[in-house]
Order: C-alpha cells, then sequence, then structure tokens
C-alpha cells in the first residue's frame, strides 16, 4: 500500500484473489471514503476491474495490459487494451444488472470469508 497526497494505491502482484480482496475490503474501510483508494495489480480482465470497484477500489490501474498492447501493436494496440476492458466490464455490469459504474456495489462480490460452506 502506497499513500499518495490525493489517495492511497492498493498495489499486488497477485490480482483480486480472495486473499486481496479481504486486504482492499479492509483499507477502503479504514479510510471511510476520505481518500480515494486506487488497485494496482493483476487487472487483466474486465471482471478483474469489476471486482475491484466492487470491492471499494475508485479506479483501477492497467499498466501491464496496456506495456502489453504498446510492445504488441503500438498505440493502436494499447487502446485495443483498453476497448477489451472496458467491453468485459460492460458485459459483466450486464451480466450483474448495473447499468452504470454507480450501481456496481458491495454486494456483488463475496471474499473468502463470506463464501457459504458446506455443511457436507
Amino acid at each position: 500500500m502506497q499513500m499518495l497526497r490525493r489517495g492511497i494505491t492498493v498495489k499486488t502482484s497477485y490480482g483480486v484473489k480472495p486473499e486481496m480482496s479481504s486486504w482492499l475490503v479492509q483499507v477502503v474501510g479504514a479510510v471511510k471514503g476520505k481518500v480515494p483508494v486506487l488497485f494496482d495489480g493483476g487487472i487483466r480482465r474486465g471482471t478483474d476491474v469489476f471486482k475491484a470497484l466492487a470491492l471499494g477500489a475508485q479506479s483501477v490501474l492497467i499498466g501491464r495490459p496496456a506495456v502489453y498492447g504498446l510492445a504488441a501493436k503500438g498505440e493502436y494496440g494499447v487502446k485495443r487494451v483498453i476497448e477489451m476492458l472496458r467491453d468485459e466490464l460492460e458485459l459483466t455490469m450486464a451480466l450483474s444488472g448495473c447499468p452504470t459504474l454507480n450501481h456496481i456495489s458491495r454486494k456483488h462480490v463475496r471474499t473468502k470469508h463470506e463464501r457459504p460452506r458446506s455443511m457436507l
């Protein structure tokens, strides 16, 4: 985690995995909306963007996918990566019943500790 003047960047190399999601929720809860929380690390798909936003991040950083796009196809590659992430996010939002970003909420995801456990 890195404190910035205008917000907090939660960094990980593991993506939005169950162990990271619990930590992101704790950071979001601790700042209580006083500063924006940005999520950096492991964003590869639109579903990752959706999960990070649902867990309370105000924004995500997509450095590695953008660099891959740049290396593969230059400026067009970066644009294409952003289009793909946007398209996947929009599809995930539609399937989750979220017409706008403001409709994405904590109720759309469960952390490792919130998952129902089988009694069998």
